[in-house]
């Protein structure tokens, strides 16, 4: 299975006019689905990368055996990723900014402990100002203002471990193709009291636009990664990359539901 297809890409649809600056919650947005092309890179993935579109599917094989298994994450998973970015980037050094995180397909009867459902609506992780909320809360004092000097960034890599097709594949979006009147940014808390303290931060939804460029990659395998951009200091760059899980609704009835993880990573340069 492969080739461009059109998805419901959902976005943030309010009924009433919202500024910009409000900060709307992020876990109880209006949403409506907008039916768009979605182009497949499958066989002209050297057209993408993370300087002009904002993201990459890389080869990326893996020693991992068990992806919900987060001490093999933590010992196997993280120094290839680590390695990887720098691979892609060019960057000096890398520290993992939160853990990797295994997202399961709505369709799937039951979730393993500790896997989220997919993020089906179009967002970005972080916003322009909470990049440097992230770097101070993931570094020591004295560092994070060192590092704050130079440039940084943060990027996700993205795996699925479930076999293909993949039923609800991801689709990022051009950031070339956004707008700054496409952005909304929210305010997101995430944790539970006396489990996982909670934490409050800001990132971004977005308005739907005809002119958005929305691709996804067919059938891939868990030794392909995404690699895409959620925060850069450098204004010159592609700072954010609407992404999102959508229905694919030429995929089989017979197909898996779609497992994956995802990893957010700082990336630093020496100058």
């Amino acid at each position: 299975m492969a080739g461009n297809i059109e998805g419901d890409i959902v976005y943030f649809a309010p009924t009433e006019p919202v500024s910009q600056d409000d900060r709307p919650d992020f876990e109880s947005l209006p949403l409506a689905a907008y039916r768009m092309p979605v182009q497949d890179m499958r066989g002209r993935e050297q057209a993408f990368s993370v300087d002009r579109q904002g993201f990459a599917r890389v080869d990326a094989p893996t020693a991992v055996r068990d992806f919900h298994d987060r001490d093999e994450v933590a010992r196997v998973y993280e120094p290839e990723v680590r390695a990887l970015l720098r691979e892609v980037t060019g960057c000096s050094d890398v520290v993992i900014s939160s853990p990797g995180l295994v997202r399961v397909s709505r369709r799937a009867a039951e979730r393993p402990e500790g896997a989220a459902p997919t993020g089906n609506f179009a967002h970005a992780d972080f916003s322009y100002r909470s990049g440097e909320f992230w770097l101070r809360r993931t570094l020591p004092p004295d560092e994070a203002e060192a590092r704050l000097q130079r440039r940084y960034a943060i990027f996700n890599v993205w795996r699925t471990f479930s076999p293909a097709p993949q039923d609800v594949p991801l689709a990022l979006c051009d950031a070339r193709s956004v707008a700054p009147a496409d952005i909304q940014n929210c305010t997101i808390t995430l944790g539970r009291p006396g489990i996982r303290e909670p934490i409050t931060w800001e990132n971004t939804a977005y308005r739907h636009s005809p002119e958005h460029r929305w691709f996804y990659c067919s059938d891939m395998n868990r030794d392909e990664a995404f690699v895409f951009r959620s925060f850069d200091s450098d204004p010159t760059q592609a700072v954010h990359v609407p992404h999102t899980a959508f229905e694919d609704r030429t995929c089989p009835d017979t197909a898996p539901p779609r497992a994956s993880l995802e990893i957010r990573m700082l990336a630093f340069w020496d100058s």
